[in-house]
């Protein structure tokens, strides 16, 4: 009786951990993300826009080209030995319809990957300069669309 008693608590406590659902958010910078110049920094906010609507529950939870703040988490700088530049973010911003602030958290990693392998038709120029010297992120505005999910 007591183990019976003691799975229905653990059921209700953790039911709406389970139940949660995950919105799928699609995003597109706004402005430059690079690490070229060394701006970037733990802290700042960079700007996006959603790609579509959101809905929740079959209503429009948030529109689409809404802006989006991402604050950034971490940025690792590029090295040598194609050791590529990578920024993180976690944290983000965003307005739904209702103008209520939804923050929400979701790991979102830009750049970091090692193109070596990928550029072997390229120039030879570009394959040693990968070896020697990690990439630089450099992505520009409206170029790319990025998958997060938001857990409602």
């Amino acid at each position: 009786m007591k183990k019976l008693l003691l799975i229905i608590v653990c059921m209700l406590t953790f039911a709406p951990i389970a139940s949660a659902e995950k919105l799928p958010i699609k995003i597109t910078p706004t402005q430059v993300i690079s690490t070229h110049t060394d701006e970037i920094e733990v802290g700042d906010w960079i700007k996006f826009k959603t790609v579509n609507d959101i809905f929740y529950k079959n209503k429009l939870f948030i529109k689409k080209d809404t802006p989006i703040v991402g604050v950034v988490d971490h940025v690792h700088e590029n090295g040598l030995i194609a050791d590529n530049a990578e920024i993180i973010f976690q944290t983000f911003y965003v307005r739904n319809v209702e103008k209520d602030l939804v923050k929400f958290n979701y790991p979102l990693y830009i750049g970091r990957r090692n193109s070596v392998c990928k550029t072997f038709g390229d120039k030879v120029e570009k394959y040693f300069l990968v070896i020697f010297k990690g990439n630089e992120v450099d992505v520009q505005p409206e170029s790319t669309v990025y998958n997060l999910f938001l857990y409602k």
